[in-house]
Formats: structure tokens, C-alpha cells, sequence
């Protein structure tokens, strides 16, 4: 039987709609950071909680070995930073730009506040959370369950899917991300996900370029991913 692809049922539109995103730019400050800053990092006080206005941040855990393990990648209307809201809280991952920027910034007392005082916007933080939990357990039967080549599948799909949804279109969106990025998700090697990569392309089912790739055929993806 067919198992589920990774999204797993999951939402994928944006974590906040766009009145939300108006009410909480009214009471917080809008900041812009350069390609490759980082807007926190893992291990430090949690002060503050971001919302994502433009461009793309991704969530990388760091090891004690010093090497970083990618996580997520975070879109427009992503909520970003919430281990600020832990009595004493301390980043459990880095938050670091892909290309410049655009955030509102709010520090963790504002934010309580604006929750208080907006039931609506309380309701959309329980979703997130519940959210980001259902695509955790994802993950984890995913790496668990499946090979790399299943496991790369079921990452394109996702990230296509989220694609689509950031761009406000379903008609062939481009992933941007590197190969080394790839790999870290599906937790495997880079060279090895670049050899299957070649084999999605021989196959016709995907179109690379430098840091791009375009998905051509869902369907062929899906079957390999369920195989």
C-alpha cells in the first residue's frame, strides 16, 4: 500500500495570513539582514520572536563536533525564533539569511502582549506548533523508513509544494537550494545525492542549474517516493 508523501496531510500555506502579519509589523520594527547573517544563533538567549516578510531563512542545529545539520527552510509569513516564548528561553537551532532579508522583529514580552490581546493570532500559534510537531514525526518516519533515493523524492515534493505556496503559484516552481543543502536534509552524503540527482534528470523528472532545480514530473517523484 502507498504510503503518504512526506507532507503527511500537513498544511503547507504560510504560517501567518496577511492580517496577522499587518497587526504584528504595527507593533514591532522591521530589520533587514544580509545574506548569510544570522538572525539568532543556537545556544543563546531567546529575546525575540521574527516574523518573515521576504526571502528565505533556514534552521540549522550546529553539533558538538562543530558541524551544522539543516533543518528547515523557512518562507515568507514563516514565524521564526518561538523558542523565545520558554520561560528563560535559549535557541535550540540558528537562524541564518539566504540572501537579504526582511523580518519584523518583536521582543518576547510585545509578543505575549499582542497574544493576549488577539485571540486569533493565539489560535494561528497553536497550528504552527502543531504544524511543525505532524512534519517532525514526518521527517523522522521518513529517514527512519525510506532509502535516499526515496527520501530525496519525498523532500522535492515537499519543498515544490512550498514553493508553490510562497510564490501564489502551482505551476512549476523553482526549488532554490544547494545540493550540500539536499543532503543534510535527507541526511546522507552530497556527492551521493548529486549522483541521483543526475538519475532524476536522466529520467526527465527534474530540471537542475546552479543552486535550481524544477520539478517536471510530480507524479514520477511520488511513485519512486512510495515505492
Amino acid at each position: 500500500m502507498p504510503r503518504s508523501n512526506i507532507s503527511d496531510g500537513i498544511n503547507l500555506e504560510q504560517d501567518l495570513d496577511g492580517a496577522s502579519i499587518q497587526n504584528l509589523r504595527f507593533v514591532g520594527s522591521d530589520r533587514l539582514f544580509a545574506s548569510g547573517e544570522y538572525l539568532y544563533r543556537q545556544g543563546e538567549a531567546a529575546r525575540q520572536v521574527f516574523v518573515l516578510l521576504n526571502g528565505s531563512v533556514k534552521a540549522t542545529s550546529t553539533h558538538a563536533h562543530g558541524f551544522d545539520t539543516l533543518l528547515k527552510i523557512h518562507g515568507p509569513g514563516s514565524l521564526l525564533g518561538l523558542s523565545a516564548l520558554r520561560p528563560n528561553g535559549v535557541r535550540d537551532a540558528n537562524g541564518i539569511a539566504v540572501g537579504e532579508v526582511q523580518v519584523v522583529s518583536l521582543s518576547t514580552k510585545l509578543f505575549l502582549k499582542t497574544l493576549e490581546s488577539n485571540g486569533a493570532l493565539g489560535i494561528l500559534l497553536i497550528r504552527v506548533l502543531l504544524k511543525r510537531q505532524q512534519q517532525l514525526h514526518a521527517r523522522i518516519r521518513n529517514i527512519l523508513g525510506n532509502n535516499v533515493e526515496q527520501r530525496l523524492a519525498e523532500v522535492l515534493l515537499q519543498l515544490n509544494a512550498e514553493s508553490a505556496v510562497n510564490s501564489g503559484t502551482k505551476s512549476l516552481p523553482e526549488i532554490s537550494i544547494t545540493h550540500e543543502d539536499l543532503a543534510s536534509l535527507v541526511i546522507s552524503r552530497r556527492q551521493y545525492v548529486t549522483q541521483i540527482l543526475g538519475e532524476f534528470v536522466a529520467r526527465e523528472l527534474i530540471v537542475t542549474a546552479r543552486k535550481r532545480i524544477l520539478i517536471l514530473n510530480p507524479d514520477g517523484l511520488q511513485r519512486i517516493a512510495d515505492a
